[in-house]
């Protein structure tokens, strides 16, 4: 069998034993994980109170919190494969900057009007700057990292996110008192910080965010783009699966959580708090990308995303508002350990000269997924109640189990040619 160039591939050279021939941009990526952190501080504190703020303040149906939330995933879907492929022939930073500006101008229009018609446009928006961050970013991380430490990288960057979400809705609630405690002002207050931070990360990224030099000379390199049948491989398809049915649950967990939790009785306090139980446990992602770096990536991303399976099943039925807090902290913790296994794990099976164009499927998949999660739940919503995202949670464990095989087979063959930095001794399969 003839080898394909390296040109092809787009994979560095590589030493005895796999290694790659290129070091870690420890630097670059802090930078990268204290941007997220900022942006993700805005977005954990508008995120939980955008639902109420269009039932109390714009007086919207629950339907018409849905498609304002669906237009989020219209945006993210409709541009997610088109930038991440751009960002492949004209580099991560400048498409990256430019998303956040778009995301923070976004936000800073939910000023300007309480009509929950615009808010679908404003959101439209949010998601084309979400499509040209996400899949660009991701495929930045990969390129600033190597195999033996790409988990590691994917762990810092997700304890980074989700430290952001910790820091959004406590932050939230005094600038929600700040705008004088009720009505559209206290909302607007946390707008407004959200488009601010989001600005000063756009300003901070182009000042100071650098190509690798591996990643110019391969970008220099000019190819042809291979038909995306070629990229879509069977482990491909598996991962877009896991994408799809796990991101359903997230496009129901938008319209419906704070919903569901306020007609439980809580508070717009707890709403916060539920989020922040969920996301402290993800700080910890660090030491589940070093358990990826060192076992087996597989076991790792299925047990974690299994958990958060049953977790869903369990939210629609359960109404002990104490139980909602203490299963939110497990499956947070499920997804520290699982989340930089499966970012690392998808590396691996994709060539990395196109890993963008990869990185925009797998987001386009997963946000047409989180659209129809919109669309759908509130019409289930109003017919069997909380149960719908019970549902959720069995669509998402349906997807792991047609994915498992197939990964669990792509990762002994990784694992056995040496493309994965895992040892066999560290292997817990083994």
């Amino acid at each position: 069998m003839s080898k394909t160039p390296a040109s092809q591939t787009g994979r560095a050279p590589t030493l005895a034993g796999g290694a790659e021939e290129r070091r870690t941009h420890w630097f670059q990526l802090g930078v990268i994980c204290a941007a997220s952190f900022v942006v993700w501080s805005g977005f954990g504190a508008i995120l939980p109170y955008l639902p109420v703020f269009l039932k109390e303040q714009a007086h919207a149906s629950v339907w018409l919190i849905g498609v304002v939330a669906s237009a989020y995933y219209v945006g993210t879907f409709c541009f997610s494969a088109v930038l991440g492929r751009l960002s492949d022939r004209v580099g991560r930073k400048p498409v990256i900057v430019v998303g956040v500006c778009l995301y923070a101008v976004a936000t800073l229009l939910f000023i300007t009007t309480t009509h929950p018609g615009w808010f679908v446009l404003f959101r439209l928006l949010e998601g084309v700057g979400t499509a040209a961050v996400t899949p660009a970013g991701q495929a930045l991380v990969a390129e600033l990292s190597t195999e033996r430490t790409r988990s590691r990288a994917y762990g810092w960057l997700a304890s980074a996110q989700f430290g952001g979400l910790v820091a959004g809705p406590v932050l939230a609630w005094p600038l929600y008192s700040l705008g004088g405690g009720q009505g559209k002002w206290a909302f607007y207050a946390i707008f407004i910080f959200g488009s601010a931070i989001s600005a000063l990360t756009a300003i901070a990224l182009l000042l100071t965010v650098r190509e690798p030099e591996h990643a110019r000379r391969r970008r220099l390199d000019k190819v042809g783009h291979p038909p995306y049948r070629q990229l879509v491989t069977r482990p491909v398809v598996a991962f877009l699966v896991i994408a799809a049915t796990g991101q359903f649950a997230m496009g129901v967990f938008e319209v419906l959580w704070s919903l569901w939790l306020r007609h439980l009785g809580a508070s717009v306090r707890f709403v916060g708090l539920t989020w922040i139980a969920f996301s402290v446990p993800m700080l910890f992602s660090w030491v589940g990308g070093y358990l990826a770096d060192r076992y087996s990536r597989w076991m790792l991303l299925f047990s974690g995303y299994t958990i958060s399976a049953f977790a869903w099943m369990s939210y629609g039925v359960t109404r002990n508002l104490t139980l909602f807090i203490v299963i939110n902290v497990i499956e947070g913790f499920a997804v520290a350990w699982s989340y930089p296994s499966k970012q690392s794990f998808l590396v691996a099976v994709v060539p990395s000269r196109w890993l963008g164009s990869v990185q925009g499927l797998e987001q386009s998949a997963m946000q047409l997924s989180a659209l129809v999660g919109t669309l759908i739940a509130p019409i289930l919503y109003e017919r069997i109640s909380g149960y719908v995202i019970s549902i959720a949670g069995v669509i998402s464990l349906a997807g792991l189990a047609y994915a498992a095989p197939i990964l669990r087979r792509e990762y002994g063959r990784l694992t056995t040619s040496g493309a994965t930095a895992v040892s066999p001794v560290h292997d817990v399969r083994k």
